[in-house]
């Protein structure tokens, strides 16, 4: 298992391996993989389009749907919380597959290379649960990680057509990130740090019960996600901020929101990986993480061809200086435009991140160090 203290050593070596692969054949798919196919789950950091594709009349036009948001690679919104690709874009195409098309494209889209589940907003607990708890959920869908599983489990029988245990022997599964949106839940619900604190081993018995539905499934590989350092986005910043000094770290994060929710729940999900993957032999359980990778950024920008005087600071915001986030004001939304320099820049709307530091996470996971196994070393 990766620890952090074991990452921040390997961050020479990660560079390394990054700059050759842009000189090189980059994330090229040419070579032989064990992967055919990927299914993803997920929330805003892996959905592909299926929030935008919602019909609820519930749901309002999400500003997602519009520019700047795609115009980097796509030259166009697709769905994707970002100005291009994310991770699990990366991936795929490090694999040699197509971009992992959303679920609620099915009619007209054909799965055989894979289906994205993963809904922007989406939490680990469901609709259900949340709304019972006295909790305020934005947007009150029902597209948590259980709907996900069930979506999966209806499109099955369409996906192995008669396959039988095999169907899924040759592909990779990507479960999460799950718990940010329930984090924000609580914060919205008025509920203090310490408070979402309590729900953290639920979200992680959540999370840790939809990667066993998937083994019961046939899964035999399946990449597990933990939580980015919530208290290092500027939005979170915003919304959370302190006069007391001592309550950021060195990075102009918030200290006690990474260590009582993130750092609470990567480590029991750690520990809940071990215990899966003993109980499981036969099963390839990838650990990967967003939380190491985001705090190397913050630690040494420069070294990632990041701009080390906006890493707190929105690309595509409104509000200028210190984090350039405005809560009633989103990336998408009427006269919010992006930096001149997303490819330099660490944040993109607030919550969610570039393509660039996509890239870079993607790269770790791909390659190692922020992946344990790394997914290039168990497609091969």
């Amino acid at each position: 298992m990766l620890h952090y203290t074991t990452m921040r050593t390997s961050h020479t070596a990660f560079l390394v391996l990054f700059i050759l692969s842009c000189l090189g054949t980059g994330y090229s798919g040419g070579g032989q993989n064990r992967f055919t196919s990927i299914i993803s789950f997920g929330d805003s950091y892996t959905d592909t389009g299926n929030l935008v594709r919602w019909a609820d009349p519930v749901l309002a036009p999400q500003p997602i749907n519009n520019l700047p948001n795609g115009e980097t690679f796509f030259g166009r919104p697709t769905g994707r919380a970002s100005n291009g690709r994310i991770v699990l874009d990366f991936i795929a195409d490090a694999l040699g597959l197509p971009f992992v098309k959303p679920y609620l494209a099915k009619g007209k889209a054909n799965f055989a290379t894979g289906v994205n589940f993963a809904v922007a907003g989406a939490p680990a607990l469901n609709l259900t649960y949340l709304q019972g708890q006295n909790m305020t959920v934005n947007p009150p869908i029902k597209s948590s990680l259980g709907d996900q599983l069930v979506w999966f489990e209806k499109l099955k029988p369409s996906l192995c057509k008669g396959q039988g245990a095999e169907c899924f022997a040759s592909t990779l599964f990507v479960m999460g990130e799950f718990g940010a949106n329930d984090f924000r839940t609580f914060i919205n619900s008025n509920r203090t740090v310490e408070q979402a604190r309590a729900y953290v081993p639920t979200i992680v018995d959540s999370i840790s019960r939809g990667v066993e539905r998937l083994i019961q499934h046939g899964g035999k590989y399946i990449v597990v996600a933990d939580i980015f350092p919530v208290g290092c986005l500027p939005m979170v910043l915003t919304l959370l901020a302190s006069r007391d000094k001592a309550d950021y770290d060195q990075h102009g994060c918030l200290r006690g929101v990474n260590r009582l929710v993130p750092q609470y729940q990567n480590s029991l999900l750690r520990q809940r990986i071990k215990v899966l993957r003993n109980k499981y032999p036969h099963t390839t359980i990838i650990s990967a993480e967003y939380y190491g990778p985001l705090i190397a950024f913050l630690h040494k920008p420069g070294h990632f061809g990041l701009n080390g005087s906006t890493t707190l600071l929105t690309c595509c915001g409104a509000g200028g200086p210190p984090y350039n986030s405005n809560s009633s004001t989103f990336c998408g939304l009427p006269g919010v435009m992006a930096c001149t320099e997303p490819s330099e820049a660490l944040q993109w709307d607030g919550f969610h991140l570039t393509e660039a530091a996509y890239r870079l996470i993607a790269d770790g996971w791909l390659h190692g160090p922020y992946a344990d196994p790394h997914i290039l070393h168990v497609a091969h």
